[in-house]
């Protein structure tokens, strides 16, 4: 991410616009009060602050929006903002476009699409900024956060007031809270902490979750393990109680018990054949039938038994009534006198029949004796047929009485088949079910394996988010970044740059380590000294961002870095910024100044296509060639600044 173009717009629609180049060294020198400290500020701004901080003045009357095409590979990014409304010290509206070419808006186009926390995510995102949390380590009180591109900006900046201050060494250190904001936020963008970190922590945390739940798992079954010999005791005497184990086995040790629990499995269903489910209901019609017919028989045989029991005693009867009327034979001649007794002629209160009807009487009886003893031997036959077919009807009835039990015990026997294969069936699943436990359970087992292998991603996971592990590779890269700074302190003939020099992240500053004590930049005499230490740290860390193609702009502002070798601040402030003998007449260490550019542009090559540096100065090296190319406009002199003389003329306001 590099910086294509600054643009202004006034009110009115008119555009000024600085392009720069990219992957080089860019040079803005003109006098002062011209605006080019507030470059610094344009961009800082369209970067997503919300604080106001352009300078006062013109370029805050005269100016309505602010904008920077950013260069982000091949895409570009234009991002431009309104100045805050009269009486307001921020504003957190943005205009935001986003292409491959994208062609520098008017001003009736630049209408509020997005906001600054939009801009910092969309940014963060497009410099490839992976979701991140900082690290507080155990015990401490600070709360995580994401870093994002506005943590950033302290290695991209570099004020007039900052560049040489021998107390801070980045942009902004001095408010609160930031220092430690940059403790927190550049181990990871130095690379010491993995950009997958969080999706590592989210692992950890999944595969602690798995190996808990295994572990549980493993010791509920561990429990059953230490009781698996009484457990097999008892599965192998229900197994001898249902006959799938012979009786007479007996098991010497949990070897022989869980070998002949094994050989249960092989037990098969015993097949059970049901009789039909008709036969017992005709059976039972068939036996009502059968008693019914030896009801009606029975009644048949006791009907006609009584009927002959009674003809028998009519017979009797009868017999002695013929007996009696025998006796009329003593009677010769018809009586004359029906109420005269016939043997001595006394007379009776009632008339005695006549002889001839008495007779009649007698032969009727007679008769009717005879017809009774004619018909006794045939009804005697019947009731023996009777009871012949009542006989019959008997044992036919017991005939399906047997039947029917046979058919009531062969369900009941089927029955007791189902019942005992279910029984066999149930033991067979608890033996079942306790071989497999014993087989998961097995030192051999996936738990047992899964586990090991959880333990040992989880200490995978550990050693690479171990606290102690970022730190080492911190230190790791410091002590390159600090190798670095050594060998260009050399080259800037900074003061002790016969010893290493060394960025103290815990304090944020510089140190030199004398053999007789460490030397921090505060110590240090000269700006020239203070001046050095922040440039050799800033572009350090960048060749470091660069090589390791870490998540940082690639482009730093330099502000008025010479200001340091002239006599008096007021002396620098007059310093007419044309190319001319005048700087090399002053009293300054000219060599020392030609020798910190030829270290900024010889640092800008060998990052070059990747690294920009954007320097605002009041001087002006006529002499060097170098210097000179880098320039991106005339000098701001003679009516020329970043904001344009009609802009402040009344016409256009």
């Amino acid at each position: 991410m590099q910086i294509k173009s600054i643009t202004l717009y006034n009110s009115v629609g008119n555009k000024r616009t600085i392009d720069f180049k990219l992957g080089k060294v860019n040079i803005i020198t003109g006098d002062s009060s011209r605006g080019k400290s507030a470059l610094l500020e344009i961009v800082d701004y369209c970067l997503g602050r919300t604080e106001f901080r352009i300078p006062d003045g013109v370029i805050r009357d005269k100016v309505a929006w602010y904008a920077v095409l950013f260069q982000i590979n091949k895409n570009q990014v234009f991002i431009a903002k309104p100045k805050p409304s009269e009486n307001s010290a921020s504003q957190n509206q943005v205009y935001y476009d986003f292409g491959t070419n994208i062609v520098i808006p008017e001003l009736a186009q630049l209408e509020p699409n997005s906001n600054d926390d939009a801009i910092k995510n969309s940014l963060s995102e497009l410099i490839g900024i992976s979701a991140n949390q900082t690290i507080v380590e155990e015990g401490g009180s600070r709360q995580q956060f994401e870093t994002n591109i506005r943590h950033a900006v302290y290695y991209l900046f570099q004020k007039q007031g900052t560049i040489a201050n021998q107390d801070i060494l980045f942009h902004r250190q001095q408010e609160n809270y930031i220092p430690q904001t940059i403790k927190d936020t550049i181990p990871y963008f130095l690379g010491a902490i993995q950009e997958d970190r969080l999706k590592l922590q989210k692992e950890l945390h999944q595969a602690r979750q798995k190996l808990g739940e295994a572990q549980s798992s493993l010791k509920e079954v561990e429990t059953i393990t230490k009781k698996r010999v009484v457990i097999g005791s008892n599965l192998l005497i229900e197994a001898q109680q249902v006959g799938l184990i012979h009786s007479n086995f007996i098991a010497k040790d949990a070897t022989d018990i869980f070998d002949a629990l094994q050989s249960t499995l092989q037990w098969g269903v015993t097949e059970v054949i049901l009789p039909g489910n008709d036969q017992f209901p005709e059976l039972q019609a068939e036996v009502e039938e059968i008693r019914q017919n030896f009801k009606q028989i029975h009644e048949k045989i006791i009907a006609t038994e009584t009927f002959l029991k009674k003809e028998t005693g009519f017979s009797k009867e009868a017999n002695q009534q013929l007996l009696r009327l025998e006796s009329i034979n003593l009677f010769k001649t018809e009586n004359s006198y029906p109420n005269e007794c016939p043997f001595c002629n006394s007379s009776l209160p009632e008339p005695i029949p006549s002889l001839s009807a008495m007779k009649e009487s007698l032969i009727s009886l007679q008769n009717n004796v005879k017809n009774v003893e004619v018909s006794q031997p045939r009804l005697l036959e019947h009731i023996q047929q009777l009871k012949e077919q009542r006989e019959t009807l008997r044992l036919e009835i017991q005939e399906k009485e047997i039947a029917i039990k046979a058919a009531i015990d062969e369900q009941e026997a089927a029955q007791q088949i189902r019942d005992t294969n279910a029984h066999i069936a149930r033991t067979v699943g608890r033996i079942s079910l306790y071989l497999e436990t014993l087989e998961f359970t097995d030192e051999n087992s996936q738990i047992r394996s899964d586990i090991e292998q959880l333990k040992q991603l989880i200490a995978s996971y550990e050693q690479q988010l171990n606290i102690g592990e970022i730190k080492a590779i911190l230190v790791s890269i410091l002590n390159r970044i600090g190798q670095q700074m050594t060998e260009w302190a050399k080259q800037l003939k900074l003061e002790h740059s016969d010893s290493p020099y060394r960025f103290e992240l815990n304090k944020l500053t510089v140190i030199a380590d004398r053999p007789e004590r460490p030397i921090p930049m505060a110590r240090m005499g000269g700006g020239e000294n203070w001046l050095g230490c922040h440039l050799i740290t800033l572009l350090a860390l960048h060749k470091h961002f660069v090589e390791r193609k870490r998540p940082v702009p690639h482009f730093l502002f330099l502000d008025q870095p010479t200001q340091i070798y002239f006599p008096s601040n007021e002396g620098y402030l007059n310093l007419q910024a044309t190319p001319s003998d005048e700087i090399s007449g002053a009293n300054t260490d000219m060599a020392a100044v030609e020798r910190m550019f030829n270290f900024i542009f010889d640092v800008c090559e060998e990052l070059s296509p990747n690294f920009q540096i954007i320097i605002m100065e009041h001087a002006n090296l006529g002499n060097n060639e170098r210097f000179q190319n880098a320039l991106v406009e005339e000098p701001w002199t003679d009516g020329r600044a970043l904001v344009p003389e009609n802009w402040i003329s009344r016409s256009q306001t």
